[in-house]
């Protein structure tokens, strides 16, 4: 994978800046929320509801490795989700560039091409 170390420095770097920009989600005026989503939410929230129920009629050594599980991919998840969002913020600056909307930027041209795969 070529130039694997850079970029992740280079996501570090960006992630934080992005952090900084990034609301929490109630404080947004506006909020992305498809109806996909919102299906998905109340459908995960049920079952999240009936899961400890489930849990406990299996062995304790089965618990502890669902749970571990679990946690996992909810923590992997968080990761894509912030990924996605600043894949997305990256992907907009990239736009405003082509379009002209913002002046191209040698700094910005060579930390790009620094850190791109």
């Amino acid at each position: 994978m070529r130039g694997g170390k850079k970029m992740n420095e280079f996501y570090e770097a960006v992630s934080n800046l992005f952090e900084e920009l990034r609301c929490d989600f109630g404080e947004r005026e506006y909020t992305v929320q498809p109806e996909e989503w919102k299906e998905a939410e109340k459908n995960l929230k049920q079952i999240q509801k009936k899961l400890p129920l489930h849990l406990e009629k299996i062995p304790e050594r089965e618990q502890n490795f669902w749970n571990k599980y679990l946690d996992q991919l909810e923590h992997f998840h968080y990761e894509e989700e912030q990924r996605a969002y600043y894949q997305g913020m990256m992907d907009v600056v990239e736009f405003l560039i082509n379009i002209g909307a913002i002046k191209k930027s040698t700094n910005v041209k060579r930390m790009i091409e620094k850190y791109a795969r």
